[in-house]
């Protein structure tokens, strides 16, 4: 049998001596534990490792530490990280190194708060685990970054709050979890959350929330995911103004999953969506939401149809009136030619959006006194802006007749007219989509619409001489006016499609108009109505989002107004006409339309 013998004292000796060479040619930094509040003012490239509760570090350098966590928490709870602007925290390693590794599953209760720069070369930046109350403010300017996974937690929850950058430059994620439950992620307005790499931005497993205010962004394709659940019961929140590039995934068997959309009412938008997992929408802002991915459209163009319809009757009658005021002398046999403008407004409310109208154009009438009729040619263009960055421009064309004495019943006389035309509408419109780069796109409509517009009133006329120089005129008017619009079905883009509409709409006004012959050339008139309009038939709008059929019977198909005008006509010499003529009109569904027409009738 071998006999045991102890080492000699010449082979301790050897072994020390070898000891104290490895010490000197290859020397290793043993980082001491942090266990007080610290302030770092000095770069470094050692570890920091934190080994106390409740203990805060600040930082105000630059840690570069090469290896796995440049800072490595310990089986602590409460402790809080601060990096400051100008500071960053930098894993400079290869393989599985980590900015801040909290991977132990004793950590709880950590606190990170950046404005500065976090980053890794590899593997995750930031590593969590098990922490179910872990909060991470990434604030304005601060900045995390990963060649892999940014932030990934596994078996935990908690707050991130982003206002500054993350992002991800290689196969991971810019944030990850793993059997997480409870995390909530908001992305502040200007907050960028982004991937440049192959697996997407954001990554969720159940029980998650995120709300975007800001952008998450997949660079390298939209057709990648900017957002990915596969997990159950997570709930996305898009807000006003947030954008989202890259596809947003509902993993299969996922269920429970919740896309809240909050982007403001009338706001148009569509967000692809993939993957065969069950998700239901919900609009926040009071649209009509349509899955099938997830779209709205606002239909300001659509409902206010009867109202600018209804507008354009008023301005007709209008002009119908001051062509009846003018001086006979330049109506007899000769061509009246009326260059007009209005401007109109209306606020938004629950049920529809706001917009401003401009027009402008000429009036055209030319008396057949055989017939006593007048020929009537209106040209008019104008430029509807509808909240939400919602354009559409038209062109309008109106051609027909005025009878201006088609009967006499007594003391009291009928008048009537009838035009009929046809407009060319060019819309432009700004969604929200996360099939473009830049998380928006401007999409193009363009269509036809044919009107009629037709009228009669009945009106007496009550003279008064003052002298041979004044001579008043009261003119009281009761009177209807129909409407009709045909507007065919077409495209917005690839998004929305719209049904033809048929609507007819009838009012019923009146009025009382004041004319004052101040002197042989000067004219003065003053006036005032009453009207009530109200929507006959065609209230609904049919339209397709993704193919899904949607029936919109919302907005005002009634109005009551009240309208006011004053004129002026000055003969300055036989040939010659100027005229100077106010309009005013307030409804309970516009704040006010207000119109002018002028200019200078000259004979030939």
């Amino acid at each position: 049998m071998e006999k045991f013998c102890a080492p000699t004292i010449s082979y301790w000796k050897r072994a020390f001596f070898v000891a104290i060479a490895i010490a000197v040619f290859f020397p290793v930094t043993v980082a001491a534990q942090i266990t007080v509040d610290t302030t770092i003012s000095a770069d470094t490239t050692s570890q920091q490792v934190l080994g106390a509760n409740n203990v805060t570090i600040t930082n105000d350098a630059n840690i570069n530490f090469t290896g796995s966590g440049a800072i490595n928490i310990l089986t602590f709870t409460g402790v809080t990280i601060t990096n400051n602007a100008g500071a960053s925290i930098n894993a400079l390693g290869s393989g599985n190194d980590q900015a801040i590794d909290a991977s132990n599953s004793a950590v709880n209760n950590l606190t990170i708060n950046n404005s500065g720069t976090i980053s890794a070369n590899d593997n995750q930046t930031i590593r969590v685990n098990n922490d179910s109350n872990f909060t991470l403010t990434n604030n304005v300017g601060g900045s995390i970054t990963a060649d892999r996974t940014a932030i990934s937690i596994s078996t935990g929850g908690g707050t991130i709050t982003n206002s500054g950058t993350i992002t991800t430059t290689g196969a991971g994620n810019a944030i990850r979890t793993a059997t997480s439950i409870g995390l909530t992620i908001t992305n502040n307005a200007g907050g960028v959350i982004s991937s440049t790499g192959t697996s997407g931005v954001i990554r969720l497993d159940q029980n998650n929330t995120i709300i975007n205010s800001g952008s998450i962004i997949n660079s390298t394709s939209v057709d990648n995911n900017a957002i990915r659940l596969d997990g159950n019961n997570n709930t996305i929140t898009l807000k006003d103004g947030g954008l989202v590039v890259g596809a947003i995934t509902f993993d299969a068997g996922t269920t429970g999953n919740t896309l809240k959309l909050e982007q403001g009412f009338g706001q148009a938008y569509f967000y692809e969506t993939s993957g065969t997992g069950s998700f239901t929408i919900e609009d926040l802002s009071g649209n009509t939401a349509v899955k099938g991915s997830a779209g709205s459209v606002g239909l300001g163009a659509q409902e206010s149809v009867d109202e600018l319809l209804g507008l354009r009757a008023f301005n007709l009658r209008s002009a119908l009136k001051r062509y009846a005021a003018a001086p006979a002398i330049f109506k007899e046999d000769k061509l009246w030619a009326e260059p007009f403008s209005y401007y109109s407004k209306r606020g938004t409310n629950s049920s529809v959006l706001g917009y401003k109208n401009y027009g402008y154009g000429i009036n055209f009438l030319y008396p057949l006194k055989q017939h006593k009729l007048d020929l009537i040619f209106t040209v008019e263009k104008s430029e509807l802006e509808i909240d939400r960055n919602h354009d559409v421009s038209r062109t309008h064309l109106l051609a027909g007749v005025n009878a201006t004495d088609f009967a006499d019943l007594g003391d009291w006389k009928v008048c009537g007219f009838f035009v009929a035309g046809s407009s060319w509408h060019n819309g432009t419109r700004e969604i929200f989509t996360n099939t473009t780069s830049t998380g928006k796109d401007n999409i193009v409509a363009n269509f036809n619409s044919k009107e009629i517009i037709t009228g009669a009133h009945v009106s007496n006329t009550f003279n008064h001489k003052s002298d041979q120089l004044k001579r008043n005129t009261w003119h009281t008017e009761l009177g209807f006016t129909f409407g009709y619009s045909y507007i065919e079905d077409y495209d917005e883009s690839q998004f929305f499609s719209f049904e033809e509409r048929h609507l007819v709409q009838g009012s019923f006004h009146v009025g009382e108009q004041f004319t004052a012959k101040i002197n042989d050339r000067l004219t003065l008139t003053a006036g005032g109505e009453l009207e009530h309009r109200r929507v006959l038939a065609g209230r609904e709008q049919t339209y397709k989002v993704s193919d899904t059929i949607v029936n919109y019977r919302h907005g005002s198909f009634y109005e009551s107004s009240a309208a006011g005008n004053l004129g002026a006509n000055v003969s300055l010499d036989n040939n010659t006409l100027a005229y100077l003529h106010l309009d005013s009109r307030f409804s309970d569904q516009t704040r006010g339309t207000y119109g002018a027409s002028m200019g200078i009738q000259i004979q030939f």
